[in-house]
């Protein structure tokens, strides 16, 4: 019996047509693409001419207060709120005095063009509602990846290996390996302003504060007496050592808040009663430390803001 060959005439020529479609189809994408790349570049070079040429000092009417400053302190951070507002030629100052409006509260207002320029952020003073305006304030400004940057982390290099991180560096837990053996933790930036520490399972006895870097071992409570700290168990306070006051005893769920001024440091438990301890070194630069020995101890960075 004699098999036919299959007739492939009619294939060959529908192959070569979808290889031609696919192909005008890259193409078409291609020019498209171009065309994007090329608009992106005149938008870039339209926004680095309108930068240029705009005045070095520029004045924000921020709900009614007039806030001036320069315009590299503005433009700071790359693609923020501001480099639109300078760059972009859709926006003209709208306000007397050549100033640019800006729908926020000026109250809180101020704390952003301090973390301009110095890239710090301070939240001494703000209430809890001030935080949350802050931090939305950021956002609505593109300024807040930046601001997570200079966000307090548990420093991963200067932990016992007991001490696990989690939450992006802000939440630090004691495992089980070596249970009952002290270790130690301290974040990473010095503290300038506040910090606030949610205590997540405070299980027997831990020890939160500052102190300083130089010196510090995760491996031990050695650190601890060069320390300010709060005892969970007894809230007492104490300085370098020695007790020199005394707060509530931490439970679960409570904060604690630790700020820093000129000569002194402040410690309070979920926005209370406070205490103030006097530096014995004004000069020196402390880091939020604890210290933890009981399995599962849990603590977490919370917004500093």
């Amino acid at each position: 019996m004699t098999r036919k060959k299959k007739d492939m005439s009619n294939e060959k020529p529908a192959a070569a047509v979808a290889f031609l479609d696919a192909l005008g189809q890259l193409q078409a994408e291609a020019a498209i693409a171009e065309k994007k790349l090329a608009d992106w570049a005149q938008l870039d070079e339209r926004i680095q001419e309108n930068l240029a040429n705009s005045s070095n000092v520029v004045a924000l009417d921020v709900g009614g207060t007039v806030f001036k400053t320069s315009k590299d302190t503005l433009l700071r951070v790359e693609g923020s709120y501001f480099h639109a507002l300078l760059g972009s030629g859709h926006w003209k100052p709208d306000s007397p005095g050549e100033a640019y409006f800006l729908d926020l509260d000026p109250n809180v207002f101020h704390r952003v063009l301090v973390f301009l320029r110095t890239g710090k952020v301070s939240m001494e003073g703000m209430t809890t509602v001030d935080r949350g305006e802050f931090k939305s304030m950021m956002e609505y400004l593109k300024l807040n990846e930046a601001l997570k940057v200079a966000e307090m982390r548990w420093d991963p290099t200067l932990r016992a290996p007991e001490m696990a991180l989690t939450n992006d560096a802000r939440s630090i837990e004691r495992s089980a390996t070596n249970a009952n053996q002290w270790k130690a933790a301290i974040v990473g930036a010095a503290l300038e302003g506040c910090v606030r520490i949610r205590v997540d399972d405070p299980k027997q006895t831990f020890y939160v504060g500052v102190g300083p870097k130089v010196g510090f071992d995760g491996h031990t409570s050695n650190s601890l007496n060069a320390c300010y700290y709060f005892t969970s168990n007894t809230g007492q306070i104490a300085r370098k050592g020695s007790a020199v006051a005394t707060l509530a005893a931490i439970r679960a769920g409570d904060v604690v808040t630790i700020r820093r001024g000129p000569s002194q440091l402040e410690f309070a438990l979920n926005d209370g009663r406070s205490c103030q301890v006097d530096l014995v070194d004004v000069a020196e630069e402390l880091f939020p430390v604890v210290f933890m020995a009981y399995a599962g101890t849990k603590v977490t960075i919370v917004d500093e803001l």
